[in-house]
């Protein structure tokens, strides 16, 4: 069964993450742009906790689904690495801070978390987005662990295994990037997403009056930016607006699924695509009063163009060896 609204879904926080990364691209822009938008990826947490939960089969081994995971997340992340790295080999000044280096690649390459080449406050790989992807892979090789389990103890061997590594790394108290990283609470919201499907597995049912709720009252909040700790500020919410979604029924509108199937396209894709747009757009747009909020408008644009084309021609190339033609839409892959 394919959830159309939870696709939508997915094209909405990767284009929430791609504003939030444009209002930052050029420092003159910046104040007068409000910064939002990193929501995105607490949706892509809870989904992605809902989705594992969603997909399992008694069948389904350790090893079949933490290769099925690897094929899936790995191609695209490594082609995108490979060409991260080769410019900043080559041309390093498309992007502001960033120098290539060994470590970092390494690094970067088997999702250990590391501090930043481009800003050392922060623990990202050389593809900055590619750190909620350390998370990802973290869930998937514990979700693989807890196949081993009957369905019904597998949240609860989840739950207190990250709440057993949340713990110990504030524990140790160390400074070391795998410490830091790991003591962070957003990790919980894979929970929230089981937790998830687990109530849709059992059958419970939603009003649609009450789904259209949750997917608005979590925006709500989500807007009012609390200043609580990212799990309450932006979690919970986020965690009423995938249930929304889950129960909400709408029609497959084809333009809005290829959007969602591109998703994961345009996460990685868009920070090149705005190394190219902060070096071609800014000179255009000089002496335009409107210049901030037009080149935000043009280069999410551009962005979405570059994903869609990246999604069809070479991540469905990596997965299926197949070239697919671009200029045509195929069937939107099931979520």
């Amino acid at each position: 069964m394919r959830l159309h609204a939870l696709q939508y879904l997915r094209a909405v926080a990767a284009l929430a993450v791609v504003y939030s990364h444009a209002v930052i691209q050029v420092d003159a822009y910046r104040p007068h742009l409000p910064e939002w938008g990193s929501f995105g990826v607490d949706i892509f947490f809870i989904i992605s906790g809902f989705i594992m939960v969603y997909i399992s089969k008694p069948t389904d081994t350790p090893k079949d689904f933490f290769i099925n995971r690897v094929k899936r997340v790995v191609p695209l992340y490594w082609f995108f690495t490979l060409v991260m790295a080769a410019i900043l080999v080559v041309a390093p000044s498309l992007f502001k801070t960033s120098v290539f280096n060994w470590q970092a690649f390494i690094t970067s390459l088997f999702f250990i978390p590391d501090y930043s080449i481009a800003n050392s406050a922060v623990i990202w790989p050389i593809v900055a987005p590619g750190w909620s992807l350390n998370y990802e892979m973290y869930f998937y090789a514990l979700f693989a662990i807890s196949l081993l389990m009957l369905p019904a103890y597998r949240i609860l061997f989840i739950g207190a295994a990250i709440t057993f590594v949340f713990a110990l790394s504030h524990l140790i108290d160390s400074s070391s990037a795998i410490g830091v990283f790991y003591r962070d609470g957003i990790v919980f919201e894979f929970i929230l997403g089981m937790l998830l499907a687990q109530m849709w597995k059992e059958g419970q049912t939603m009003p649609q009056w009450a789904a259209l709720l949750c997917i608005v009252g979590g925006f709500i909040v989500i807007f009012m930016q609390l200043n609580l700790p990212r799990f309450f500020e932006f979690g919970v919410p986020a965690f009423f607006v995938v249930t929304g979604c889950v129960y909400l029924k709408t029609g497959a509108n084809r333009f809005l699924l290829m959007l969602g199937d591109s998703s994961y396209a345009l996460y990685l894709s868009h920070i090149f695509s705005f190394g190219v747009m902060r070096k071609v757009l800014p000179p255009m747009l000089e002496g335009n009063s409107h210049a901030p909020l037009l080149f935000v408008i043009i280069s999410i644009v551009f962005c979405v163009v570059v994903s869609i084309i990246v999604h069809y021609a070479v991540d469905n190339w990596l997965l299926r060896k197949e070239r697919l033609n671009i200029f045509r839409v195929a069937k939107p892959r099931e979520i």
